[in-house]
């Protein structure tokens, strides 16, 4: 058995307060998501050399960047400036320009609206995020977004959703991180428009409107991902590479 508690996934880091393996959840037929293989993470440009030191450690080798280029360009990723880690770059919003709230996710009612948006405008992006993880089928990867929780959330729940976990599991993992962002959600409150702050919350209901549609519309995250051009051996690969 392979089963692991919040405990045992969330890595404590100094300045990266949302990083969690996305191990050790069960699967709908008894198998269970393997560990050191996929980490969902905050935004690395805070953290210091302790922290790159224990993300090493792990065992991270590849590192996904989904923000927009004047994220990276305001905060800096210390993950891309170290030589140990292979950094990649994949620009998970349609703007260049990304505020707190960008101004293309305003016009939704919540953030289930945002993550149904964003996987139909986003096909092209998040086929180029799971071409990665094929390339590296064996490789322990992080992929991070500013706080971990919107862009980060959705390729996490495709990647559970994928591997055949229990919707409750994959709605609970979304759901931490809110909690776990506490520092820096402290910090981006006083930058938004008082109704633009729900947006840093990570609400159970969010994530259950994009599984409703997900699998209203596709399925299952299997039939997402081959729909959006990656073929069925593909597909089953990563299934394959991410359970035991």
């Amino acid at each position: 058995m392979q089963y692991m508690t919040r405990e045992d996934r969330y890595i404590e880091l100094e300045h990266m307060p949302n990083t969690r393996d996305l191990g050790g959840y069960e699967t709908q037929d008894g198998h269970y998501t393997k560990a050191h293989h996929y980490v969902r993470a905050s935004g690395p440009y805070l953290c210091t050399d302790h922290d790159l030191d224990t993300l090493y450690d792990y065992g991270v080798r590849v590192v996904i960047d989904l923000r927009s280029d004047f994220e990276k360009g305001v905060m800096k990723s210390r993950l891309a400036q170290d030589d140990r880690f292979e950094n990649i770059e994949i620009n998970l919003m349609d703007s260049q320009v990304v505020k707190v709230v960008p101004d293309e996710v305003r016009e939704y009612r919540d953030l289930g609206g945002v993550y149904i948006y964003a996987l139909e405008a986003h096909k092209e992006q998040i086929k180029s995020v799971f071409k990665v993880f094929l390339e590296h089928l064996y490789d322990c990867v992080l992929f991070h977004c500013s706080a971990g929780k919107d862009r980060t959330g959705i390729i996490a729940a495709l990647l559970l959703d994928l591997a055949g976990c229990h919707e409750y599991d994959i709605v609970k993992d979304y759901s931490e991180s809110y909690a776990n962002n506490e520092s820096i959600n402290e910090e981006l409150d006083k930058m938004m428009d008082e109704d633009a702050k729900d947006y840093l919350q990570s609400s159970p209901r969010y994530m259950m409107i994009m599984l409703d549609y997900l699998h209203e519309h596709y399925g299952s995250a299997q039939a997402y991902l081959e729909s959006i051009g990656l073929s069925e051996d593909e597909v089953m690969d990563l299934k394959d590479s991410f359970i035991i």
